[in-house]
């Protein structure tokens, strides 16, 4: 980016700042304009194509093409520009502003030059006669130059900071309203969860962590308590392997039950995931663990549910088979014997018979249980 692109972005910058009616500047053009005995003093913009006439006194011209302008000239120096008579000087004696109305004759500017030494407009006098500055009145009138720019850069830079202030403030409302949104999903999850420190330190936790201590250990969960304190003897060693993979940044999984006495048996899962900060720092674990009591006693009535048609199975493919070839053999030899076969036959047709009632009866019977167990699975799926 060339200086002139770089000059015109720093106009555009204070050509945000309201100094028409800002007194302090006022007083300054008005005080260029006594010290010089001038009736008329400018602070003035040059932007790429025109000059604006931002503080003045003695005209009501707010603008014009930059071509033209006397200040034009004064940017390109860091000087003061006194032009003693224009109609004299090759520059402007054909200049509008000289040959037509106001008929400028005096001009005397200072540039106002920003601290990185861009010059963006300038304090300027002018007389409609020939006029000169003393020594006194020249650096009178760069001081005043000096002063201008200070003002202006301090206007700029509260601007800045009321912008900063307000972008901060929304900012902190985003992130407010982000930790608010993840405090409610954090608290409303089902599962037991902690965030834990380095050493495993509770650093915070949800309400079921809180209020499953609480029943269990009989204790109220506090940030900065150790989690091994609360940690079931035969699953502290797995504790620690899982909370050392995670802190070395790999994702850990246990699975496991645990008898609470009078609270029962509970069946659970426990992930150990790496916490990290915003500069993606490992900070800590995230401990979730899950409470799959339900699916595993779900699973056992289905693995005995299994088992019964395994049995049922068994009986079909080998113990109904001896009495229905009892009972289809005593058939043959009662047909042979023209159905007046002697009576040892009968007691064994009805002994075959009486023994695969048996085996149809315990048929019925696992298929009853299997029925019942199913309507309590469903019923507990609903």
């Amino acid at each position: 980016m060339v200086d002139e692109e770089i000059r015109l972005l720093a106009v555009e910058r204070f050509k945000t700042l309201n100094l028409e009616t800002d007194t302090e500047f006022q007083s300054l053009v008005q005080i260029a304009s006594e010290t010089c005995d001038t009736p008329v003093a400018l602070l003035t913009l040059i932007d790429q194509d025109t000059q604006w006439l931002r503080v003045r006194t003695g005209t009501d011209v707010t603008d014009m093409p930059r071509g033209i302008s006397f200040c034009h000239h004064t940017i390109r120096d860091d000087a003061v520009m006194i032009v003693p008579d224009a109609a004299l000087d090759t520059r402007f004696f054909e200049s509008p502003l000289v040959v037509n109305d106001p008929n400028v004759r005096f001009y005397a500017g200072a540039p106002l030059v920003t601290s990185d030494g861009h010059r963006i407009g300038s304090i300027c006098v002018i007389d409609l006669k020939p006029n000169e500055l003393n020594k006194q009145q020249e650096l009178m009138l760069k001081m005043l130059s000096k002063q201008a720019i200070k003002m202006m850069e301090y206007r700029i830079s509260v601007e800045i900071l009321e912008k900063n202030k307000i972008e901060a403030e929304e900012q902190r409302q985003i992130i407010r309203r982000a930790e608010i949104t993840l405090r409610s999903f954090f608290e409303s999850a089902p599962n037991f969860h902690m965030l834990l420190g380095k050493s495993g330190e509770v650093i915070d936790f949800n309400k079921v962590a809180f209020n499953f201590i609480r029943k269990v250990h009989g204790a109220e969960l506090k940030r900065g308590d150790m989690m091994l304190q609360f940690t079931a003897p035969d699953f502290v060693s797995r504790f620690i392997r899982g909370f050392n993979l995670a802190i070395g940044g790999e994702q850990a999984f246990e699975e496991g039950s645990n008898d609470y006495g009078a609270h029962g048996i509970i069946y659970w899962e426990a992930s150990f995931e790496t916490a990290r900060d915003p500069n993606n720092e490992i900070m800590g674990v995230s401990y979730i663990i899950r409470d799959v009591t339900d699916r595993k006693i779900r699973e056992q009535k289905i693995l005995a549910q299994n088992q019964s048609l395994l049995k049922i199975a068994h009986l079909q493919a080998h113990q109904f088979r001896a009495p229905l070839t009892t009972i289809t053999g005593m058939m043959d030899l009662i047909k042979a014997e023209e159905y007046k076969a002697p009576k040892e036959y009968f007691e064994l047709l009805e002994n075959a018979v009486r023994n695969l009632d048996s085996k149809i009866r315990e048929v019925v019977d696992n298929v009853d249980d299997i029925v019942l167990e199913g309507t309590e699975v469903y019923q507990a799926k609903a």
